[in-house]
């Protein structure tokens, strides 16, 4: 299962921080640009773990800023 961002949120989210997208990824103990990537669209699906570790550091909810995203079976 992966999780896709709720973009306009997670920056929102970040902005009320005070925080870089740079500081933001470190904090979160991913790569430097993940948050960027995020943002611009570049990265579509989040693995669960690592949504849950950027929420952690914005203080909410992991559902305020992630969606579910929905696993489509094909035969």
């Amino acid at each position: 299962m992966w999780v896709t961002p709720a973009v306009e949120k997670l920056k929102m989210k970040r902005l009320e921080k005070d925080l870089s997208q740079h500081q933001l990824s470190i904090k979160a103990g991913l790569g430097g640009s993940a948050i960027c990537r995020i943002e611009g669209k570049e990265t579509k699906k989040i693995h669960p773990l690592r949504a849950q570790e950027i929420a952690k550091v914005l203080g909410c909810d992991v559902h305020e800023i992630f969606n579910k995203e929905e696993q489509k079976w094909t035969k």
